[in-house]
């Protein structure tokens, strides 16, 4: 790893790089810096090393998650991996190919020695404006890569040098500088025992989640999962010795008999608020004379399912007031799944039967904040506003999962029906 100093090190090693690379074979002086290519060509023969672009790695810049625990603890100092794009642009008397053989230079020099030394890097750091450096001790090293550029990509670059007329130039990227941050992370925690443990098994694999009522030997269902059912897991590797399954942050132990290798079954715990979930299962392994329960050690992919609220009694309405706009009130909802006090709830109500010649109105109203904690988790208030005095059909959705209605025999919608009208 290496501080802020690291870009600016790795431009003066390379000046340092070309200009040791220019003798014997340049028998003249050589003006080598590390600056834009000047708006009129220099006279004396010259060499410019120009970083013109940084732009992140690709392949590790994904390497510096996670930092952080979910409480804001920094684990691990963060970095930023880097490459750098030079522009090298070689000026001389033309009659005698002075910037030819100069870029020739260049070419070589980058070619034999493409990755930058630490004593090369010690040497750079030097410099007072520089002082400070630690990049010669960073672990990553700095590799030289030429860039191929064709006749468009290499008008686009020099168009961006106002003013500037093109010169003999070829282009290298500087593969990967490791910037890293300030902040000390907090020291590991100590090592009681170390164990290890091979077992010949890829982990378990989730493929599909569905459900079925309780009890239920029946065939699962897809869609989403409501208070009186149960979940069943299908995949491959499932069978553990303790076997756990991850619903969102809760984790639910899974009754042995309910386990095979290609399925299992999960009982959702009755106070499981609704909403989206993430679900993994996680197999306890037995290690050095501890249970299976102190050590989780493989898990599986994740899959995600919906657990579906449902109303319960019947919709109530106060405070109703009725206006020009339409009628006012605040209708009082009971669910059957209780509520977290930051989950989003809203209250869908369509016209059950509309006027002729004109569709169906739909209406979406978002519950208040509610007092933190909730009085009653299975209770949701919410104002209405506006709406034409009528019935609807209601519908509770809570973090984009909403209570379902229910369907006659004819297959037309029945309930639950808020009665505004009177």
């Amino acid at each position: 790893m290496s501080n802020h100093l690291a870009i600016a090190t790795v431009s003066e090693a390379l000046r340092l790089l070309l200009t040791r690379a220019l003798s014997p074979d340049i028998p003249f002086a050589v003006e080598v810096g590390t600056r834009k290519p000047p708006t009129e060509p220099p006279a004396d023969p010259t060499i410019t090393v120009f970083l013109y672009q940084v732009t992140p790695n690709a392949s590790l810049r994904n390497l510096d998650a996670p930092t952080r625990t979910e409480d804001g603890t920094l684990l691990a100092r963060p970095t930023a991996a880097l490459d750098l794009h030079y522009l090298i642009s070689c000026y001389g008397e033309e009659s005698q190919l002075v910037g030819q053989r100069l870029l020739g230079c260049v070419v070589r020099a980058l070619t034999e020695q493409p990755v930058l030394s630490r004593q090369l890097i010690e040497e750079a750091a030097d410099r007072p404006y520089l002082a400070g450096s630690d990049l010669a001790a960073s672990p990553q090293r700095v590799r030289f890569t030429p860039t191929p550029m064709d006749v468009d990509e290499l008008s686009k670059l020099w168009t961006t040098l106002f003013q500037t007329p093109y010169a003999l130039s070829v282009v290298y990227q500087a593969t990967a500088v490791l910037v890293e941050g300030r902040a000390d992370p907090v020291a590991g925690k100590p090592v009681l025992r170390r164990t290890v443990r091979a077992l010949p098994s890829r982990g378990p694999v989730v493929e599909r989640v569905r459900s079925r009522p309780t009890g239920s030997p029946g065939a699962p269902e897809e869609g989403p999962v409501a208070k009186d059912r149960e979940l069943v897991v299908d995949g491959s590797g499932l069978r553990a010795d303790l076997v756990v399954v991850r619903l969102g942050e809760r984790r639910v132990a899974v009754d042995p008999g309910g386990v095979r290798d290609d399925r299992l079954v999960v009982a959702v715990p009755e106070d499981l608020p609704p909403g989206r979930y993430r679900l993994q299962v996680l197999h306890g392994l037995a290690l050095d004379g501890r249970p299976a329960a102190d050590h989780l050690a493989l898990e599986s992919n994740a899959q995600t399912f919906a657990r579906q609220p449902r109303i319960v009694a019947p919709i109530r309405t106060a405070e109703r007031t009725d206006g020009p706009a339409g009628v006012s009130a605040r209708l009082d909802v009971r669910l059957d799944l209780p509520l977290r006090d930051d989950q989003e709830v809203l209250l869908l109500l369509d016209e059950r039967h509309p006027p002729t010649g004109r569709p169906a109105a739909s209406h979406r109203f978002r519950a208040p904040a509610p007092a933190r904690p909730r009085t009653d988790p299975f209770a949701v208030r919410v104002p209405v506003t506006g709406v034409r005095p009528t019935a609807y059909l209601a519908r509770v959705q809570v973090d984009g999962v909403p209570s379902p209605l229910t369907v006659s025999d004819d297959g037309s919608l029945t309930g639950p029906v808020v009665d505004l009208t009177h």
